[in-house]
């Protein structure tokens, strides 16, 4: 592929172009399974580490020629059906969380040298780690342990960040902030606009912990809790969870919060671009957050995948055309449920039925 330019705005014409270009392409010959997803850069090697989730390993490639060199092994680290979920390096310093595979066993955080690949130590952090970062100093190493419920969703265990002291990572130390002290805010939770509705969870158990972004310095963690639209604030000193804030919801019945919202609606049902504004509110749902610096202030940026949690035991997921709207709210339910309008459109059981009448007030997409 030629090097392609981007832009032609001001910053572009005072620095010069952007120039993209791919250099190679890994592939593991594993399709349609979770085999490539996660990767940290080693400068010291210039090694890329990729997890594998297929293999239960850590891809190791050279990063000038896109070849791999080797692999780390994480299986039967906790249980036979350990797998890698994130990666993240400091200077020759690989950290790897592993998810043990059960709902009701605790992960763990393996430390391992970037050149040798020695395994230095390992530590127990909490369930589910689904993400980890080293803070900007090196000094510490946040994970976040989402501990999701099993598929039947009657174990469901307590959402937390594990805050590990490196040392070098052949003697680490590890403290857990967890959300014990909001089981008895839950009602202010709620009515601030933090979605906690899992069947019979404590606020612990509900909150799914899943991306952590780190202040410049390295002293707040912002951790993304997608399901529950809202972001945790950490202080990594005290190991405490200072609060919880909720996101919100985009107004998508004005202008400029369009959206197309069915994959029906074109000529034939081809699904045609057609972006209009709807009666509905939009959830934010961060998975990746990241933080930066600006004068005094630091800013938090989201990628707003959205969510649900569809399981066999529990599902809050429904198409818009299987809600009961309130007439009141939706007098033209039936043409706004139709799917060239908003019949299509994936919404939540959980959220928008006020008065507990079995009508939908507010449709939340």
């Amino acid at each position: 592929m030629s090097p392609a330019a981007y832009g032609d705005s001001l910053l572009d014409r005072l620095f010069g172009k952007l120039l993209l270009q791919v250099e190679w392409t890994f592939e593991t010959g594993v399709f349609d399974e979770s085999a490539a997803e996660v990767c940290a850069f080693d400068n010291k090697t210039k090694r890329i580490f990729v997890t594998n989730g297929n293999d239960q390993a850590i891809d190791v490639l050279d990063s000038t020629h896109g070849t791999k060199i080797d692999s780390i092994d994480v299986s039967n680290i906790g249980s036979p059906d350990s797998a890698p979920t994130s990666v993240s390096v400091y200077k020759g310093l690989l950290a790897i969380s592993v998810d043990p595979g059960e709902t009701s066993i605790r992960g763990n955080v393996v430390f391992v040298d970037t050149a040798t690949l020695v395994t230095l130590s390992m530590i127990e952090v909490g369930f589910l780690p689904d993400m980890l970062t080293f803070t900007p100093n090196g000094k510490k190493v946040v994970v976040a342990n989402e501990a999701e419920p099993n598929d039947d969703y009657d174990i469901d265990p307590e959402g937390s960040i594990s805050i590990i002291t490196v040392n070098n990572g052949t003697n680490p130390s590890v403290i857990e902030a967890d959300f014990l002290a909001f089981n008895a805010k839950e009602a202010q939770l709620k009515a601030a606009g933090v979605r906690i509705f899992g069947p019979g969870a404590t606020v612990a158990q509900d909150l799914e912990p899943e991306y952590i972004a780190v202040s410049s310095n390295s002293r707040t963690a912002y951790v993304c809790l997608q399901e529950n639209n809202a972001i945790a604030v950490v202080d990594l000193k005290s190991a405490k969870v200072k609060s919880i804030a909720p996101l919100g919801f985009k107004d998508h019945s004005i202008s400029p919060n369009g959206m197309d919202a069915s994959n029906e609606d074109g000529p034939g049902g081809d699904g045609a671009i057609n972006i209009q504004n709807w009666p509905t509110l939009g959830m934010y749902q961060p998975d990746s957050i990241a933080t930066y610096r600006f004068l005094w202030w630091t800013f938090v940026l989201s990628a707003n995948e959205g969510d649900a949690r569809d399981y066999d035991g529990y599902s809050e997921e429904e198409r818009v055309k299987d809600l009961d709207l309130d007439p009141l709210a939706y007098p033209d339910a039936a043409t706004l449920q139709s799917d060239e309008n908003l019949g299509r459109l994936k919404t939540t059981s959980a959220t928008g039925d006020f008065d507990g009448d079995g009508f939908f007030d507010q449709i939340y997409s």
